[in-house]
This record gives C-alpha cells, structure tokens and sequence, in this order.
C-alpha cells in the first residue's frame, strides 16, 4: 500500500511540474518585454551597417534603412565595384539602382537581382529578422502552443514551433528563447518533410536600435549539420 502511495505521489508531482512549464504565448510575451519593453518596434524608424559574410563572399556590406510606421524600406549593398539600391516607398512605389541610376541591361538585372518586383521580398526578411521576437506577432504567423524545454547553443532553453502562412525560407521555424534570461537566442528553418535540409541561425550580442529596442547583434549561419554558411553582424547606427 506505501508503495501504491509512493508511485501516486511520484505521478502527481510529475503532473504538477509538467504544468508548471510557461505556454508559448507567456515566453514569447517575456521576451518581447526584453527585447522591447515599450511596444515601439511597429513604429520604431532606424538605420544601420551590416557586415554580411557568406562563403564565397566575404565581402558583403548592406545599409538598411526602415521605417516601420511608414512601412518604407531601403537597402543598399556592394555588388561587386557597384553598389545597388532597392527601396519600398511607404505608397508602395518600388525602385531600384545600380550606382544611383536606372540599371537597363537585362544582364546586369539579372546578376545583381534589380527587378523591383524583389524588393518586399528584401523588406519582409530584414523585417522579420531584425524584428525577432516582436515580429512573430504579426498576422499570417502562427505560435504553435507546444513549448520543449532544449538545450540551443550549449544554453537551456523553450523551443517554439513556428507557423508563416507565407514562407521566409521555410513554412516552419523552430525559435529558441533561453530560459534564464528570456532574450531570443537562434532559430531553425526546417522542412519536416526532408529532416536533412534547413538552416541554423545562432544569436549573439545585442544592438540598441533605439532608447528602448534591443536586438541581437549577431546572426550566424549554419547548415543543420553545423556547416558555417555566414554571418549577418550589425556594425553601427547611420
């Protein structure tokens, strides 16, 4: 009979620990007061110079500019002796540059990627990287209420399953928000239908973009075998 008492004890307080464990609305909730304390990232207008390292070309620099109240955008990177400009006016205009002007040979187009037609698709990454965490509240991303309790980058952490109506890379991203302090600390795009292909992107640092805003300053990434394929390091304010 003790041991009947024993093994109801042992299962009751596995129970109660189990439901101890915070849902996905309450970590993402804790992490967006780290990251921005005072709801401004919607409205929040910045620019900044990032040093975008990729195999094969180590030489990469881009200058964003966004204005999320507008929803404006511009970036600006090296093209190998050019630099292009692609830009999302806050009336939807879309323009893009090679060295400041209207770029016609269809060749270069197509080797620089200046087809206006691109350019959200610029804005919408850099928004939706950049915004981490904040930027998995907008609508057409689903916060799956599963949470795991992991290990991501030797740190504890809750795994969060990622829904985007509208694929980034993938429909399904992993998020990892680390336990202790609840800063948002990488991320995996997976595809659950081939295990063996995605991308893992790890979080270092932390970069003020405004008084109250603060995002990581780092991104590295990596293959999911843990092959280096980059870096995204945000350098300065413009």
């Amino acid at each position: 009979m003790r041991y009947f008492f024993f093994l109801l004890t042992i299962v009751f307080l596995g129970c109660q620990a189990k439901e101890q464990l915070p849902t996905s609305s309450e970590i993402l909730a804790k992490s967006i007061g780290i990251h921005d304390p005072n709801g401004n990232w919607e409205k929040a207008s910045f620019s900044i110079y990032i040093q975008e390292p990729r195999v094969g070309n180590a030489k990469r620099f881009s200058e964003v500019k966004m204005n999320n109240r507008e929803n404006s955008f511009e970036l600006k990177r090296n093209r190998d002796e050019h630099i292009s400009t692609h830009i999302v006016q806050k009336d939807g205009r879309l323009l893009t540059y090679l060295n400041d002007q209207v770029e016609t040979d269809s060749l270069l187009v197509k080797k620089y990627r200046l087809q206006p037609e691109r350019n959200t698709g610029y804005q919408r990454f850099y928004n939706v990287l950049l915004g981490l965490p904040m930027s998995l509240q907008s609508d057409g991303v689903i916060v799956s209420k599963d949470v795991v309790e992991t290990t991501f980058n030797k740190e504890e952490s809750y795994k969060l399953n990622v829904i985007f109506n509208k694929p980034l890379f993938s429909k399904h991203w992993n998020v990892f928000i680390a336990k202790k302090s609840d800063k948002i600390i990488g991320l995996e795009m997976v595809f659950p239908d081939d295990p063996t292909k995605g991308e893992r992107l790890v979080f270092e640092g932390e970069f003020q973009i405004s008084d109250d805003i603060k995002i990581p300053r780092i991104r590295h990434w990596r293959e999911l075998d843990d092959t280096y394929a980059g870096s995204d390091i945000i350098l300065k304010s413009l």
